[in-house]
């Protein structure tokens, strides 16, 4: 849980010339649109900075589309996104990124296209270029905003700019840029780049992000990820989803199938009201979800006790005895889902295909992979899951996708069961979408093994990482505190003090080298539920300890999968004591004894992180409930070639 109140109160430096050449745009006519300049990187300086403020490339800039960021109707039926096609190896796109407010107040983020597609699929295949051009055409009121100058080097502006909802009508807003969400492309600047990237309002930016030509079939998705911003964003809805071609011949038994393209998204509640304590089977909802933008909006009646909260879910349509390929994303900004098919209450086996964009055990072993049944699938924010889904019987009264009731922690957000879908038998009254059936299998390709071979290679260290947070969700932390090598040597931590919150002008807490495996052990030492994300590669699961110890199950279906997401449970002990050094108990650590010990052992998932790309450069590592991310519990990594390396048990591996 964190406080709203501060979301965007984290420690910026004040950069007055920037602002004032805003507010003088501003005053002019709105959006702080100005003459595009040929400039890509800028320096820190006064001057620099105010041609970062002009524009960051020479691309013509993606104007404003009309009636941007729309919603669909409560109750409505699931349509997959408009959907864009790679061509001969590219494809090139053009986003004006916009925001919008809905019928009841809320603020809306959107990815358009200049033909009116909102956040559009986009697919590719392994080996293709995605050319994006976007312009940042959200409005910005710099009066009493907030500024932070980014160190050099830099990719576009030098100055991030965080608009101040308090003098705005609570409306969030100023710098972003694109993440592409699980994909193991280059953190290179013009790729996938969001330690140092920032497109500002009236700012064209273009990337050209790489895929490898190894890259598995899978689902990806893309999101803003500016550091204090990221929270607004996407519960804004502004993401999409990103599809990497290819399953049918990786995992045959999705060919020829009807596809759903499943988009699940957060948004505030409409009524407001404080959220029931995390746990809370049948609680007041933190927040509103959505499906494919179809709301479902959550309506809590108080005047009963305990309140009760009902929900109008998205429909979808099946064919009597039809198996359909669900491919669904958790582009929430906070809500974490627990995903089963319930026939009228009855769990039902769904077979999973693949998780975090990697079809599931297809990196070793005869292939094509296993399927894996299970009867519900626990999917964090930003994680994904791809599986096969069977329709109802006629005698079926109620089929539903529902998300289960989450433990989150004594600090946590409250996620209670809620139907997501009501499945309905008949056909779809709209006409087919181009993207509505998986090609037919033509050979098994057996190229995408991005990822094979893991376990045979010995890490090169062991790290241990571990959350912890402020008990009044002021500020929150991660950190990389041990590090021991494969000969049992002691090697370098994180070069600040533990508990340090995040900033991009932070020095990597890691320091690692291309080419190399590592283990990491990740630790929850907070009294919630914290959602680990790693950028730019993937990590398989080795195991899930101390989880049933502190009140905790774990996740089904992914020790020994490929992910770059999951999901360390709380720490089941004691909020920390108050001391003469901590005289609130505000401070971490929570769950430990009197000698600073934990009570119980701490929930920690075991991974072996995959650094054997040919990837290099600065990326980051964070929880994925982005409002925990936006104060301050993110970290950056550098991969370094092994020649700019050097392994001792004093310096960086």
């Amino acid at each position: 849980m964190f406080n709203r109140s501060v979301a965007f109160a984290v420690p910026l430096r004040r950069s007055i010339g920037v602002a004032s050449a805003i507010m003088t745009l501003w005053v002019a006519g709105g959006v702080a649109a100005v003459a595009q300049t040929t400039s890509a990187q800028t320096t820190s300086t006064a001057s620099s900075a105010l041609a970062g403020a002009a524009g960051v490339t020479n691309a013509p800039p993606v104007a404003p589309v009309a009636n941007a960021c729309q919603r669909f109707a409560p109750g409505s039926t699931v349509q997959n996104p408009p959907a864009l096609f790679s061509q001969n190896g590219v494809l090139n796109v053009q986003f004006s990124y916009q925001t919008a407010t809905d019928s009841n107040g809320r603020q809306l983020f959107c990815f358009m296209t200049p033909s009116g597609m909102e956040n559009p699929t986009l697919y590719l295949n392994a080996g293709d270029t995605l050319n994006i051009t976007v312009t940042n055409n959200t409005a910005f009121n710099p009066v009493g905003d907030t500024t932070e100058l980014y160190d050099a080097p830099n990719c576009g502006a030098t100055t991030q700019l965080t608009q101040n909802p308090a003098n705005s009508n609570g409306m969030t807003g100023g710098s972003m840029n694109i993440h592409y969400h699980g994909t193991n492309t280059s953190p290179a600047c013009g790729s996938d780049n969001v330690v140092k990237t920032l497109i500002n309002p009236g700012q064209t930016f273009s990337y050209s992000v790489h895929f490898p030509p190894n890259e598995p079939p899978g689902l990806y998705w893309y999101h803003p990820h500016v550091h204090g911003l990221a929270q607004a964003a996407v519960q804004g809805g502004g993401s999409g989803a990103i599809v990497i071609n290819g399953i049918n011949n990786v995992q045959p038994a999705t060919a020829g199938l009807r596809q759903r393209i499943l988009v699940i998204r957060d948004l505030p509640t409409l009524q407001g009201l404080q959220e029931s304590p995390g746990g809370t089977e049948g609680g007041i909802p933190q927040l509103d979800v959505s499906v494919d933008n179809v709301p479902l909006n959550a309506n809590t009646n108080e005047n009963v006790t305990p309140p009760v909260t009902t929900y109008t879910p998205a429909v979808i349509n099946m064919l009597p005895g039809e198996r359909q390929f669900w491919r669904i994303s958790n582009s929430a900004s906070d809500v974490i889902l627990d995903l089963q098919v319930r026939f009228d209450g009855v769990p039902q086996t769904i077979q999973i295909v693949g998780i975090d964009g990697v079809p599931v055990n297809s990196q070793d072993g005869t292939q094509p992979g296993n399927l894996i049944p299970v009867t519900h699938f626990r999917l964090p924010p930003a994680s994904r899951v791809e599986f096969l889904a069977n329709a109802p019987a006629s005698t079926v009264k109620v089929a539903q996708l529902v998300t289960q009731n989450i433990l989150t922690g004594p600090l946590g957000d409250d996620d209670p069961t809620r139907p997501l879908l009501n499945i309905q038998l008949g056909p779809d009254s709209s006409a087919a979408p181009v993207d509505n059936t998986v090609p037919a299998f033509t050979a098994l390709d057996t190229t995408k093994q991005k990822f094979g071979g893991i376990k045979s290679v010995t890490p090169a260290v062991t790290r241990t990482i571990f959350f912890e947070e402020k008990q009044d969700g002021t500020a929150f932390f991660i950190n990389a505190s041990g590090c021991v090598t494969a000969a049992g040597a002691q090697c370098a931590t994180q070069p600040y003090a533990i508990d340090t919150a995040f900033n991009n002008n932070n020095p990597p807490a890691i320091i690692t080298t291309q080419g190399t495996v590592e283990k990491w052990l990740i630790q929850n030492h907070a009294q919630e539920n914290h959602e680990f994300h790693q950028h730019q590669i993937h990590f398989m699961v080795l195991s899930q300890d101390n989880f049933e110890a502190n009140g905790s199950q774990q996740a089904p279906a992914i020790d020994g999968q490929f992910l770059d997401m999951v999901e360390v449970p709380f720490c089941n002990g004691p909020p920390p004591a108050v001391t003469k050094s901590n005289p609130t108990g505000n401070n971490p650590p929570a769950c430990v004894d009197a000698s600073g010990n934990p009570v119980i052992p701490y929930p920690q998932v075991e991974a072996l992180m995959d650094f054997r790309g040919p990837d290099t450069g600065a990326f980051v590592f964070h929880c994925h409930i982005l409002g925990h991310e936006d104060l301050g519990m993110m970290a950056i990594e550098q991969v370094v070639a092994p020649s700019n390396s050097t392994a001792s048990a004093s310096g960086s591996p």
